[in-house]
């Protein structure tokens, strides 16, 4: 009757899950993995709510606690891409952001049982730790996410179904 609850671990959410971040009650909608090659591998898991159609959320399980990054699709001219993978930096939202981090590796989603396909993932940082990615696909495509990094505490009331 008083047994202890089960915890579930936020790197192996399944589809229909939902749980509440930002005051927000979100849907786990698909699901996807990176092998970052030698750096580990992520879950990214695309969250929808009543307020926000779709968001990202990427997991990753390391050295005893979770690294989490809460994210969201955003519209960058490509030319300004491009110039930022070259020059190291970029500005959005009149804020500047500084590459800090580089990871090669391959991606696959889960949900669709896809076929791994290669990108580049470069990680560029502003002073208050927003976070903006700039994914280079195989294909040479470009997207972009604008987000930040979330404590596994914010991350509450997960309910399975």
């Amino acid at each position: 009757m008083f047994g202890k609850k089960e915890t579930i671990k936020l790197d192996k959410l399944k589809e229909g899950y939902t749980f509440k971040l930002f005051k927000t009650v979100w849907t786990v909608l698909a699901i996807g993995e990176y092998d970052w090659r030698g750096d580990g591998r992520s879950i990214e898991y695309t969250i929808g709510s009543s307020s926000t159609e779709k968001a990202y959320l990427e997991v990753e399980f390391l050295k005893d606690d979770y690294e989490i990054y809460y994210s969201e699709q955003v519209s960058i001219d490509f030319a300004l891409l491009q110039d930022a993978l070259v020059s190291k930096s970029i500005i959005y939202n009149s804020k500047e952001f500084s590459l800090e981090e580089h990871y090669k590796g391959a991606y696959k989603n889960l949900s669709e049982h896809s076929s791994w396909e290669h990108l580049e993932s470069s990680l560029f940082y502003s002073e208050d730790e927003d976070i903006l990615t700039i994914e280079k696909w195989e294909d040479d495509s470009l997207e972009v996410f604008f987000g930040e990094e979330v404590s596994s505490k914010k991350i509450k009331n997960i309910t399975t179904i």
